[in-house]
Order: structure tokens, then C-alpha cells, then sequence
């Protein structure tokens, strides 16, 4: 299944002219520097059907509404995949500045996608200090850090929002799913490419 995942995510690579599928630690990319990257995990793309089965349990008209964040979003696939949806607006929050440059110019180069969102930038940075946007959310996980900072991140979410504010967490490789049970109002999937859930907004 892995195997497959590599396949596909190359041949998106080679279909769009970007790169992002690698297998990378951030201390290879640059000395660590603060908290936060003790914190870290290390970069993966999603795969792209992992991706889609998860975006699909997403109702359109909350994709309408929406901002979707990548939280680590590395070299941007996640984001190149959901700009091809209708969100107001599609971010990405990146720790590491040699990622963040090469999401940027992922971003820049990539050819033949159907793009739906026109408003599509990314954000250097400690996920914890990220002023997300106001309200409904779409917001995307693969894995990027531990549970301390899950809790924070998803804290700071979550008080962030009105009452009205819906936001729904797409969490591919749930390592700290038990984290995500501290704040879902309920999950409306759990399968193969990871956990959906709705979280409770105070």
C-alpha cells in the first residue's frame, strides 16, 4: 500500500511539474532551531487517494464556506490537491523554511490542475502561535507533531471560533487519535486514510 502511495505521488509530481513526494527529517533540511521542532515529526506527503477519501466525507456546502489549513504542510501537495475544491481559501502552516520555499515554489510552477480556489498561500511558522482564519474550518493533519503540541493547536482552534463556526479535522495517520477525542463533538469516519471529525466549538 505504501508502495502504491510512492507510485501515485510521483506520477503527480511528474503530472503537474512539482515535488513533493520525500521521506524527510527536519533536522536534514536545517539545524534545529526553538521548541518547536523538538516537537517535530518529519515530512511525508499525503497520498493522493488517502487525501481524496478523506476530503469526501466533507459536505460541499462546508467546503463552500470554509478555509481548509494544512498544519505542516510541508512541500504543499495537500494544499495543490485542495485548491482544486471550491474553499474560500486554502493556507498552509510550515515550520521548517526549507519546505516553506519549496511549497512556495510548488505553488508558483504547477501545471494542469483544475484549480477552484484562487486564494492560495502558506505561512512560516510554529503551528501554536498561527492566527487561523475566522470562521468555518477544513482543517488537515498528517502526523506533524506530538501530542503536546496537538493539544495546543487544536486548543487554540477551537477557542478561536464563534459559536455559529463549524470546523472539521481531516487526520490522516491518527497517531494521537486519543488527542482528537478530547475535542470531537463526533467522527464521521474512520477508516484507511485516516480519522474525520467533527470538532465541538465552544
Amino acid at each position: 500500500m505504501a508502495g502504491a502511495g510512492r507510485s501515485s505521488g510521483r506520477g503527480f509530481d511528474r503530472a503537474h511539474g512539482v515535488t513533493t513526494q520525500a521521506l524527510l527529517l527536519l533536522g536534514q533540511l536545517e539545524p534545529a532551531s526553538g521548541d518547536a521542532y523538538a516537537h517535530a515529526t518529519h515530512y511525508e506527503p499525503v497520498p493522493v487517494e488517502a487525501f481524496g477519501e478523506l476530503l469526501a466525507s466533507v459536505p460541499e456546502p462546508l467546503v463552500r464556506a470554509a478555509a481548509f489549513v494544512d498544519v505542516g504542510c510541508g512541500m504543499g501537495r495537500a494544499l495543490l490537491l485542495a485548491a482544486q475544491h471550491p474553499f474560500k481559501q486554502v493556507v498552509g502552516i510550515e515550520l521548517s523554511p526549507a519546505l516553506h520555499a519549496i511549497a512556495q515554489e510548488n505553488l508558483a510552477t504547477a501545471r494542469g490542475l483544475d484549480v477552484r480556489c484562487r486564494d492560495v498561500r502558506i505561512r512560516g511558522g510554529d503551528a501554536r502561535r498561527f492566527r487561523f482564519p475566522k470562521g468555518d474550518l477544513v482543517v488537515f493533519l498528517f502526523n506533524p507533531f506530538d501530542h503536546e503540541v496537538l493539544r495546543a493547536v487544536l486548543e487554540r482552534i477551537v477557542r478561536s471560533r464563534a459559536a455559529r463556526d463549524r470546523v472539521m479535522l481531516l487526520y490522516h495517520v491518527p497517531v494521537h487519535r486519543d488527542v482528537v477525542a478530547e475535542f470531537a463533538a463526533e467522527t464521521i469516519y474512520d477508516g484507511p486514510a485516516g480519522i474525520v471529525a467533527v470538532l465541538r466549538v465552544p
